[in-house]
C-alpha cells in the first residue's frame, strides 16, 4: 500500500486551513474596526481587543499543535491592543456602570460624567490617529503574513487536540492556585487561560461542525470572569476619582462578591472536576 502523499487529504487537513483563514478573517475585522472609522466609539474598543485575543488564542494553537514559531506575530497583536489599552478602562466603566440598577443613577451620576470627560480628554490623545492608525495596519499586515507563510501539511487533528488539552492544563494550573488565594489578579489569570481554551475549541468546532459541551462552559465562565475584572477595574478607577463612596460603593461591592461567588462555582466544574 502506497503512503500518501505529503499533500493529500489525509496528510493536509482541512482544519488547518480552515482555522487559519479563519484567523485572517479575524484580522480584517481588526482593521475594520480601528482602521476605517474615524472615531472609536465604546464598542468599537472592546470587540477589537476582543478579536485581539482570539487572533492570539488562533497563533498559540497553531504554534503549539505544529511546532512553529509565532511569538513575533502574537507580539504585533499584543501592540495593536496596547494602543487601545488608553481608552479601554474608561469605556469599561462607562459600560459598567450602565448595567447597574436605574436606583443607582444618582448616586452614579458623579463618576459617570467625571468618566466621560476623562475619556474626551484621552480620545484626543489615546485614539489611533492616523500615523497609529497606519502603524496598526502595518502589525496587522505583518501578522497575515506570518499566517499566509504557514504549510498547513505541518498540522494533524491529533497535534490541534493536544494544543487544546495544553490550554486546559494550564486553566486548571491557574485555578488550583486562585483557591488556595482568590486574589483579584488570580481570576484575571484564570480568565485568560480560559479565554484561549473557549476561542481554541471554537476553532476546531467551526471546522469539524460538532458540539463541543466544554464551549458552553467555558462561555459562562469567561462571561463571570469578565464581570469580576470588570468590577475590579471599575472600584479602582471610582476610587482614584473620588467617588467611590456611599450607595454607589456598596453596590460595587456587593456586585464583585456575586461575581465572585459565580465565578469560582463554575470554575469548579470547568478546573475542578475532570469530564
Amino acid at each position: 500500500m502506497r503512503a500518501p502523499h505529503p499533500h493529500s487529504a489525509a496528510a493536509n487537513p482541512p482544519a488547518a486551513s480552515s482555522i487559519i483563514g479563519a484567523i485572517v478573517g479575524r484580522l480584517n475585522d481588526t482593521r475594520s474596526l480601528v482602521c476605517h472609522r474615524p472615531t472609536m466609539a465604546e464598542t468599537a474598543v472592546h470587540e477589537a481587543r476582543k478579536a485581539l485575543k482570539n487572533i492570539r488564542a488562533g497563533l498559540r494553537l497553531l504554534s503549539d499543535a505544529g511546532g512553529v514559531d509565532l511569538r513575533q506575530a502574537g507580539l504585533l497583536c499584543r501592540d495593536v491592543g496596547r494602543l487601545l489599552s488608553g481608552l479601554r478602562d474608561t469605556d469599561v466603566c462607562l459600560m459598567m456602570l450602565e448595567s447597574f440598577p436605574e436606583s443607582l443613577a444618582a448616586a452614579a451620576e458623579p463618576l459617570t460624567e467625571k468618566l466621560r470627560a476623562r475619556r474626551e480628554e484621552l480620545h484626543e490623545s489615546a485614539a489611533p490617529d492616523a500615523a497609529a492608525r497606519r502603524e496598526i495596519a502595518a502589525d496587522l499586515d505583518g501578522v497575515e503574513k506570518a499566517l499566509r507563510a504557514l504549510d498547513p501539511a505541518r498540522f494533524t487533528d491529533a497535534g490541534l487536540r493536544r494544543a487544546v488539552e495544553s490550554s486546559r492544563e494550564t486553566g486548571e494550573k491557574r485555578y488550583r492556585k486562585l483557591v488556595e488565594a482568590p486574589a483579584p489578579e488570580r481570576f484575571h489569570n484564570v480568565r485568560k487561560a480560559s479565554k484561549r481554551e473557549l476561542y481554541q475549541r471554537r476553532y476546531l468546532e467551526a471546522v469539524r461542525g460538532g458540539t463541543d459541551i466544554r464551549i458552553g462552559l467555558l462561555e459562562d465562565l469567561s462571561e463571570h470572569l469578565g464581570r469580576h475584572q470588570d468590577l475590579w477595574v471599575l472600584r479602582e478607577v471610582a476610587a482614584e476619582l473620588g467617588e467611590l463612596r456611599g450607595d454607589l460603593a456598596d453596590a460595587i461591592d456587593r456586585a464583585i462578591g456575586q461575581e465572585q461567588e459565580q465565578s469560582l462555582a463554575i470554575a469548579a466544574h470547568a478546573y475542578g472536576l475532570r469530564q
